[in-house]
């Protein structure tokens, strides 16, 4: 019974100029971002319970007062903006 052996791998290039000139260039990184989904929908809410310092939540809750505000619409704004300055930092869609 003949023996198969595997294929040989192709030589190493001589210098890195080879290699450099034997590479292809590397297909750009897929982003899945969970909110480029097209089947989020922003018209709906989604309920998120966090625990924030006593003196911030009475800091949010007078705003709101003052402001004539709901304490989601602040929370809404703050987060938002937040959120949208660090995906721009990171160079991401909003």
């Amino acid at each position: 019974m003949a023996i198969k052996m595997p294929p040989r791998r192709p030589a190493a290039p001589a210098t890195a100029e080879d290699f450099i000139a034997g590479a292809s260039a590397a297909p750009a990184p897929r982003l899945d971002l969970p909110w480029t989904d097209p089947k989020v929908r922003p018209d709906l809410r989604v309920q998120m319970n966090v625990k924030v310092a006593e003196p911030l939540a009475l800091k949010c809750h007078y705003l709101a007062l003052r402001l004539g505000l709901r304490k989601q619409e602040v929370m809404e704004r703050a987060l938002s903006e937040w959120t949208e300055e660090q995906l721009r930092k990171l160079g991401l869609p909003t």
